[in-house]
């Protein structure tokens, strides 16, 4: 499970290195239906479906987790190469094109600023709202009196799903690192997770042979066409700028969820999931403090 652009090619390749067996993906644009031993969705996200039913009722969901600085703009590129669709059929047409090209940085300049930011505003918060739905086991929003609006695939009554909390959290950053321990480890936390309860169910290749997989997909990155965001010819994406109210905003967010999975009165505090989310995050505001400094210090020249 992810927000769409945070990387989701580069971590069913890995998965596909270790099991052996083809990921599938909710919309079916990959053509490889719903029984498969792993699916990728953007659900609850408006990019996301729900398509499966309970067939995947004793799945253990995975979530990775990409900055919003680089999901946004990865997204957008997706968004222009399938010609910002707005129907399946138009989508599934220009399947071929995805992960081939990065549009004009000015096409980017011009979404990112339209409607006063709210294209970049609203994904920001779709970002950060994804991550708060999974951490509360389906969560859609809360009430003025505080209790919560739970999806209802997620309904422990409805028996769709036995829990939609994550059994991990995986950084993009650190799966795609060009650091090989931190990649492998990242591909083992993965690994771990995938057949956490369920060794019996989930295909997997000996524990001996996890870092191998990861290296020959990493390895095959940029050698191979539309192997992942990586691939996509154009401008770098490092040229995608925001300005430093907009990387304000991306800070405000990384602070509200670093605040609210570190508190200790709600317990999360001690919960393992959201100490490892919060190391994350805490990575991701490093970054963007990085780069507010460096807007600072060149308006000062």
């Amino acid at each position: 499970v992810s927000y769409p652009g945070s990387g989701e090619r580069l971590a069913w390749r890995i998965i596909e290195a270790l099991t052996g067996s083809v990921v599938g993906d909710d919309w079916n644009l990959s053509n490889k239906g719903y029984h498969v031993t792993t699916l990728k969705t953007s659900y609850p996200h408006n990019e996301g479906i729900w398509s499966w039913g309970d067939s995947f009722y004793d799945a253990n969901i995975i979530f990775l987790v990409r900055s919003p600085r680089w999901a946004i703009p990865s997204y957008f590129d997706i968004k222009s190469e399938l010609a910002f669709s707005n129907g399946f059929e138009d989508s599934k047409n220009r399947v071929r094109f995805t992960y081939t090209s990065r549009p004009a940085i000015y096409k980017w300049n011009r979404w990112v600023i339209a409607n006063r930011g709210e294209n970049f505003r609203e994904q920001l918060e779709k970002w950060g709202w994804m991550i708060d739905f999974y951490m509360n086991n389906g969560r859609r929003a809360i009430y003025a009196d505080g209790s919560s609006i739970i999806d209802a695939h997620c309904r422990p009554e409805n028996e769709i799903i036995h829990s939609c909390i994550p059994k991990a959290i995986i950084s993009y950053e650190r799966l795609g690192s060009t650091d090989k321990l931190i990649g492998e480890a990242e591909t083992m936390k993965l690994a771990n997770a995938m057949v956490e309860g369920r060794e019996n169910e989930v295909p997997m290749a000996d524990r001996m042979d996890w870092g191998c997989g990861y290296d020959k997909v990493i390895d095959r990155r940029k050698q191979e066409p539309r192997w992942d965001s990586t691939t996509r010819k154009g401008q770098s994406e490092t040229r995608r700028k925001y300005t430093s109210s907009s990387l304000g905003e991306i800070n405000a967010e990384l602070i509200r969820l670093i605040t609210t999975y570190s508190d200790a009165s709600t317990g999360w505090d001690v919960d393992p999931l959201a100490n490892d989310l919060v190391s994350i995050l805490a990575e991701y505001r490093a970054e963007i403090d990085a780069e507010l400094r460096a807007i600072a210090r060149a308006g000062a020249a």
